[in-house]
């Protein structure tokens, strides 16, 4: 499966915070269609996971508009030392 102007698209990719990549990389593998979040996922590479989690983010629309790129809690954790 090949992905259409990948050389822009990933110019593009890079200039995206954590919460755009993770849509727009569910936005291309939808379009793409079956077998498109593996393509997307070696193409950007990030992990296959986070590709079908942010299909799930964005069908379910949760928290589309919020000023948070990631959910309360998510992240690293301090280190109470």
């Amino acid at each position: 499966m090949e992905i259409d102007n990948l050389e822009d698209k990933k110019k593009f990719f890079v200039t995206l915070n954590e919460r755009q990549k993770r849509h727009y990389a569910a936005i291309e593998a939808k379009r793409l269609g079956h077998g498109g979040i593996v393509a997307v996922s070696e193409a950007f590479g990030i992990h296959r996971e986070t590709v079908s989690n942010a299909i799930t983010e964005i069908e379910n629309s949760e928290d589309l508009v919020s000023d948070r790129i990631r959910k309360e809690g998510g992240g690293r954790k301090k280190n109470d030392q």
